[in-house]
Order: structure tokens, then C-alpha cells, then sequence
């Protein structure tokens, strides 16, 4: 049983899972991520690809 089921695995729900994750280790066991393709960042990595963008120039905490 999940306590937090978050729908997608992109840039924002892996922030997002990683904070709650610092803040709140003890869910590490009751979250789940649900995405159709089963891996993180996918489609970002898809589309960064098409758009031939090999790094982003902001910091760190803004992009991953």
C-alpha cells in the first residue's frame, strides 16, 4: 500500500519526490511513481535529445 502515488516521472515529481524524500525518509517504502514509460525523465530526456540541447545552463537546483 502507497501513502503518496504520484502520476508521472518527470523533472517536476523527481524534485519533488526527492524532498519529500530528504524531509521524510521514513516514505521512502510507501511512495510510488507511476509513469507509462517505467523510467525517470524519459520524455525530458526524449525531447532534449530531438531538440539537440546536450546540457542545460541554469544551476543545478533548476534543472536537473
Amino acid at each position: 500500500m502507497a501513502d503518496l502515488v504520484m502520476v508521472g516521472a518527470g523533472p517536476q515529481a523527481l524534485t519533488l519526490s526527492c524532498l519529500l524524500l530528504q524531509k521524510r525518509s521514513r516514505l521512502q517504502r510507501r511512495l510510488r511513481i507511476v509513469d507509462p514509460s517505467g523510467r525517470w525523465l524519459s520524455r525530458w530526456q526524449r525531447q532534449m535529445k530531438r531538440y539537440e540541447i546536450p546540457w542545460l545552463r541554469s544551476p543545478s537546483p533548476h534543472h536537473l
